[in-house]
């Protein structure tokens, strides 16, 4: 990855009842995401491991076991997903 940017931000409308699982395991770089719920509810789980996150809640994991999301209400939740990518290496400049 080298001169590439080490975080990736993603915005998500999740909607209402909707579900979705990766399954993600051991990797060859470290992946670490940090959730951050700006309006609703959202259920995460990692591998047997379950978290439920309200507005304004964040939860950092890394990403080495099955995830899954799911909304168990019955409106919209909108959350950032930020992921690191290691190890990053920057490109350095020359003069």
């Amino acid at each position: 990855m080298r001169g590439a940017l080490p975080l990736q931000l993603v915005e998500v409308q999740f909607l209402a009842g909707e579900r979705v699982a990766y399954d993600t395991g051991a990797r060859e770089n470290e992946v670490w995401q940090q959730i951050w719920v700006i309006d609703g509810t959202i259920e995460v789980t990692l591998g047997n491991v379950a978290w439920r996150l309200d507005t304004g809640d964040c939860l950092a994991m890394r990403l080495d076991q099955p995830i899954g999301f799911h909304n168990p209400t019955p409106a919209t939740a909108r959350y950032l997903v930020g992921l690191v990518t290691l190890p990053f290496v920057a490109a350095r400049r020359t003069p």
